[in-house]
């Protein structure tokens, strides 16, 4: 019940407005991009010069705004607090510092995770709706493809985590970003063309999720019991 009260409390520090309106542009920004690479990749005569799907450039794209964008959030919401020193004032009341922390971190997953969702959710929608009007998108979904983004999403948020790890060696939430590019270009731009990116091969998705949340945990740890020198 602790965490939840604190997760309420800091959901009220930041304005839903913001996010609803970030949430949009993402929105736009990956339907737009999506257009342009699907034209890019067509033909002529309006077939595709690549086995690539659009179901597989939607996915590529809402992973990697929203792994840099939970990025983001932890650099707001955690790192920057340590670079500030505000987050002694928080561990200075009788709460326990690893609750705070998980809080914050969890925070930033449910958040991440609802932009991806309805991300993912509108954006078929509409390449649903204009492959009716424009002939290069041939979209096709499967059920198999929507257990595999199910899953994919859910360890690509947990694979997020990493970031706080390596942006608290420093407290640098410049390498918290920088860090999460680096891993969406090894995990979800690699193997683009042909659809065989890691984060979609199930085990190797797994093994980086669980690699997420053990550092997400370990750094939780380090930082409850000594601040000063983490």
């Amino acid at each position: 019940m602790e965490i939840k009260w604190l997760i309420q409390i800091e959901y009220k520090k930041m304005k839903l407005q913001r996010f609803g309106k970030q949430v949009a542009v993402a929105n736009f920004a990956i339907i737009f991009l999506t257009l342009i690479t699907k034209f890019l990749l067509s033909t002529p005569d309006n077939t595709s010069i690549t086995a690539l799907s659009t179901v597989s450039i939607i996915d590529t794209f809402v992973k990697s705004v929203f792994i840099v964008w939970q990025a983001v959030l932890i650099a707001n919401i955690i790192v920057d607090e340590f670079k500030s020193k505000t987050a002694l004032l928080l561990f200075s009341y009788p709460i326990k510092r690893n609750h705070i922390l998980a809080s914050k971190l969890l925070l930033t997953v449910v958040l991440t995770f609802g932009g991806m969702l309805i991300t993912m959710v509108f954006v078929n929608m509409t390449m649903l709706a204009l492959n009716m009007v424009l002939p290069f998108i041939d979209y096709h979904i499967s059920i198999n493809d929507i257990i595999l983004l199910g899953i994919t999403t859910i360890t690509s948020i947990c694979m997020g985590m990493t970031p706080l790890f390596i942006g608290m060696l420093n407290k640098s939430t410049v390498t918290t970003v920088v860090s999460s590019i680096a891993i969406v270009s090894l995990t979800v731009g690699t193997g683009i063309g042909d659809g065989a990116r890691m984060i979609n091969i199930l085990p190797v998705s797994f093994v980086l999720g669980v690699i997420g949340i053990s550092l997400a945990y370990i750094a939780i740890k380090k930082i409850s019991t000594d601040d000063t020198t983490f």
